[in-house]
């Protein structure tokens, strides 16, 4: 069976400054109809960085869940960007006050495929230092830095505190690593 569905129309119902969405209706593989509601990203980045083998986390408060969290630092990319590395060096300096000699692609992922094209790239940074020149967070942006053992990290995940899946893949990685040790 042919899974793949063929787009009819789409609507652009809102713009925004990380996210536009559009309304699709689309034939689906038995030749009915449906609408398909789809928010579009320019995608993120997020960086893996240890310090004294504890990992570099961000706490900020995420309003549509209505809750602290802690994750590893990230943000969106701007559009066109043509240098992940950059982007995700610039975002571990915004959010942390730190910065790395060297960063290598671990992988990438969608965040929530049902509904959205959002990609993130994650990075791991070697040589993890504190910047000379620390550039200001976004002015809508507050955040703490912590920095936890894997044991702690884990605890965090029990409690609710981590709960996004570039962190928890984070911690995945980092088991994973530890393991073969």
């Amino acid at each position: 069976m042919d899974l793949v569905e063929k787009k009819l129309t789409n609507k652009r119902i809102y713009t925004g400054k990380i996210l536009n969405l559009d309304v699709e209706t689309v034939q689906l593989p038995n030749k009915q109809t449906s609408t398909r509601e789809i928010v579009h990203h320019h995608g993120a980045v997020g960086v893996i960085a240890f310090i004294d083998h504890k990992l570099l986390l961000v706490k900020q408060w995420r309003e549509p869940m209505q809750c602290l969290t802690l994750e590893i630092p990230a943000g969106k990319v701007e559009p066109n960007c043509q240098d992940l590395q950059a982007e995700a060096l610039r975002e571990l300096n915004e959010e942390t006050g730190y910065t790395g000699s060297s960063l290598q692609r671990v992988t990438g992922f969608y965040s929530t495929p049902g509904f959205s094209d959002e990609y993130i790239t994650l990075f791991q940074v070697s040589d993890v230092m504190p910047v000379q020149h620390k550039l200001p967070l976004d002015e809508d942006e507050f955040v703490t830095t912590e920095l936890l053992t894997l044991e702690q990290a884990n605890e965090q995940v029990k409690s609710g505190l981590i709960c996004d899946a570039k962190t928890i893949w984070t911690l995945l990685f980092w088991q994973q690593f530890e393991g073969k040790k």
